[in-house]
């Protein structure tokens, strides 16, 4: 059976909605991304929280609630986030844990400010994605009745979608690596600040998704630019990060966001940098943010996780 989406990233005026409150990204922080056997997650995480607290110029008095990204089965735990609670300042507070991308943490972070809830919201995200086999972790996120016993993972979901593409070679997958990162959102006032946001989830079998596309990223897209009142990203974004787990998945992102051939995409080199699974969205922002503080305009960031970008997540900050 074959399945055929169509998802316009074009919005006309009436279109664009106006109820995202003024969001700011008052600081960021992250770790070195390299194998770091000798620390703990703990000690990570810990880095990634006192950078972005002393970007913003707060300390752990001023955050309300914190989102944490991370996934059991990566840090073999059943509760990944109970190992950080100390660090992130979650012992007798508000926290919620996403088990996907950094990314999309960022995004429920927006909509519980957006819900009134809180006024300052740390995020964090972290992996260390070397302490063990990434094809067996993997495999265990595929249905157990008819995918996992064909040994099925991340890397042959991805060259599967990199053959269907037309990609002769096997695909390369950015360097695996251990770390952190974290991000301060609050509603005081500030000079960067989130003007949309979008999440997707796409099928979870294979077979069921045109893997030549991506149907979750294009929703993503629109429900971020509508927001964000883009009606031509080309022109209107400044700078653009993708998460480029493997190396085909650039161009394919790119071209699922309406974002072919643009100039000043991935700038800081892209996930080749090492940046871990699930810390890589949330590294896009980071980066993006860094680039705004010197050069004013809109800038996306984009995560991904799941087998061949299953789930997809779209931020469009500006200053």
């Amino acid at each position: 059976m074959s399945y055929t989406h169509n998802v316009s990233l074009t919005h006309s005026a009436s279109q664009v909605n106006t109820f995202l409150p003024p969001i700011s990204i008052l600081g960021v922080g992250r770790t070195v991304y390299a194998p770091q056997p000798g620390t703990a997650i703990t000690e990570l995480v810990y880095h990634a929280v006192q950078a972005a607290l002393n970007d913003a110029g707060l300390t752990m008095r001023d955050v309300d609630t914190r989102v944490t990204a991370s996934v059991d089965l990566w840090d073999g735990l059943t509760a990944s986030n109970v190992a950080i609670t100390e660090v992130v300042g979650a012992v007798m507070q508000p926290e919620a844990r996403v088990a996907g991308d950094g990314l999309l943490a960022a995004c429920h972070a927006v909509t519980s400010i957006c819900a009134g809830a809180y006024r300052t919201v740390l995020v964090v995200a972290h992996c260390k994605a070397t302490m063990s086999d990434p094809r067996a972790l993997s495999n265990w996120t595929f249905d157990p009745i008819y995918q996992q016993p064909l040994d099925l993972d991340d890397f042959s979901a991805a060259a599967l979608q990199a053959s269907v593409l037309g990609s002769l070679a096997p695909p390369s997958h950015a360097p695996l690596a251990d770390g952190a990162a974290a991000i301060i959102l609050s509603t005081a006032a500030a000079p960067l600040t989130i003007r949309g946001m979008g999440w997707a989830l796409d099928e979870h079998y294979l077979g069921d998704r045109d893997l030549t596309d991506s149907i979750a990223l294009r929703a993503a897209a629109q429900r971020a630019f509508a927001l964000a009142g883009i009606a031509d990203a080309k022109r209107e974004l400044e700078c653009v990060e993708i998460s480029d787990h493997f190396d085909y998945q650039r161009a394919l992102w790119a071209r699922a966001l309406g974002l072919d051939d643009f100039p000043k995409l991935n700038m800081s080199g892209g996930l080749g940098r090492g940046a871990p699974p699930f810390v890589a969205g949330l590294d896009c922002l980071i980066e993006i943010v860094l680039r705004l503080r010197e050069t004013p305009g809109l800038g996306l960031a984009h995560g991904c996780w799941g087998p061949a970008g299953q789930g997809q997540a779209v931020m469009v900050v500006g200053r």
